[in-house]
């Protein structure tokens, strides 16, 4: 298995990303908060980029219900904001979200040229790795990002489920992030430029659920030919 992290989400035209499973991380907060609320529940998710594009959908079939942030913040009107605590501990009966969020919808639509599109997160590493390892393809990680660009935090975890993987090549980016996720302790993540931005806003509660490693059994597929993802078991 090869496997490549793009190291900034603005460099993700310079990798082929054909044939291979692309693995989209938005730790703070996207990515867990999807999982979160598919393990509550939640049937599916749609990602689109601007919050036009979600109302219109929702003005075409009204039981979608909105979830995104714009800087962190819930945007208006919407169902829900992007935080994981909105949907932990919920016992939901289905329900189709439309989601917009500043980083992580940009950074799954960005990967519509794999073969296979998985969301990552710290508390599904070990079930997305279990996950790859099964599929036999190559990888490439594509961090989220901060506003385009490298985030701390999401390279931190491809770097730790990338370390869970039997590699036979490593790319210079999965190299680096392999080296961050060894030389750089967990909680030393709620200190990237993302996790003070959720610390000015008091959102201590979601980062400390964030940072939680290998809770969850879930992984989270999103298929480009439909825009739909949705939550498979692993374990």
């Amino acid at each position: 298995m090869r496997v490549e992290v793009i190291l900034s989400p603005d460099e993700v035209g310079h990798h082929d990303l054909c044939g291979k499973t692309c693995v989209v991380m938005d730790v703070f907060r996207f990515s867990t908060t999807v999982l979160t609320a598919l393990e509550a529940g939640m049937e599916r998710f749609f990602p689109v980029n601007d919050v036009a594009e979600a109302q219109r959908m929702k003005n075409e079939n009204p039981k979608y219900l909105l979830a995104g942030e714009r800087n962190a913040v819930k945007i208006p009107g919407f169902d829900f904001g992007n935080s994981p605590l909105e949907h932990y501990g919920k016992s939901y009966t289905g329900g189709e979200l439309v989601c917009s969020t500043t980083n992580g919808t940009k950074a799954v639509q960005a990967a519509q040229g794999a073969a296979q599109v998985v969301l990552a997160s710290l508390r599904s590493a070990q079930a997305v790795a279990a996950f790859l390892e099964r599929s036999g393809r190559d990888v490439v990680f594509l961090p989220a990002g901060l506003e385009g660009k490298f985030s701390l935090e999401d390279t931190w975890c491809a770097g730790l489920i990338a370390s869970l993987l039997a590699v036979r090549e490593w790319d210079d980016g999965a190299k680096a992030a392999r080296l961050l996720y060894e030389h750089t302790p967990v909680d030393a993540l709620v200190d990237s430029a993302h996790g003070r931005r959720l610390q000015a806003l008091g959102l201590w509660d979601d980062l400390r659920f964030c940072l939680e490693c290998s809770v969850s059994p879930g992984v989270v597929i999103w298929e480009p030919q439909t825009g739909w993802g949705a939550l498979v078991r692993e374990r």
